[in-house]
């Protein structure tokens, strides 16, 4: 995690968004990992004193979690010639660390004011790669994808494991 010196109008303008140390707002773009998490969302979700979260915020870790849900339908002919057809739901997850730097405000005895999120890195992927219309559905021989349909996406911004609300 790298320390970046600005004030918290810098860290603002920097990313195009006002916050405020008394009362922080999440802002988070999960598409690029970019935004700004102010100290008070980390401490509640840590469960930290002010004292705690000024000696720990320069181990914090964020990540970023996602999971989307597809509804693939597939289809087929038996050696009889007896059509079917069958809908498969399939989960696809992905965790991403998400760069961040601390923002302190030097006025104040270089107190903390927030982290700013600069981008994902390291993500990994289970569920393997989502078929598209066409496909031949892994593991069944002859059973054409017809349709892909994404039926839920839930994802959340983590900070050591524990969910930031």
């Amino acid at each position: 995690m790298k320390k970046i010196f600005s004030g918290l109008a810098a860290g603002a303008l920097t990313l195009g968004i006002l916050a405020s140390s008394a009362f922080a707002a999440v802002t988070f773009d999960p598409t690029t990992g970019t935004g700004f998490v102010g100290k008070g969302d980390v401490q509640t979700a840590l469960g930290y004193n002010n004292a705690k979260m000024q000696a720990e915020a320069k181990n914090l870790v964020f990540t970023y979690k996602s999971q989307d849900t597809y509804a693939i339908t597939v289809t087929w002919t038996t050696g009889e010639g007896t059509k079917g057809e069958q809908t498969h739901y399939v989960t696809h997850e992905r965790s991403s660390t998400v760069n961040s730097g601390v923002s302190y405000d030097p006025r104040k005895a270089n107190q903390y004011t927030g982290f700013i999120l600069t981008g994902l890195e390291n993500t990994s992927e289970t569920g393997g790669a989502i078929p598209k219309v066409g496909d031949v559905f892994p593991g069944n021989s002859g059973h054409v994808v017809e349709e892909v349909q994404l039926i839920s996406t839930t994802g959340g911004l983590y900070v050591n494991g524990v969910a930031i609300q």
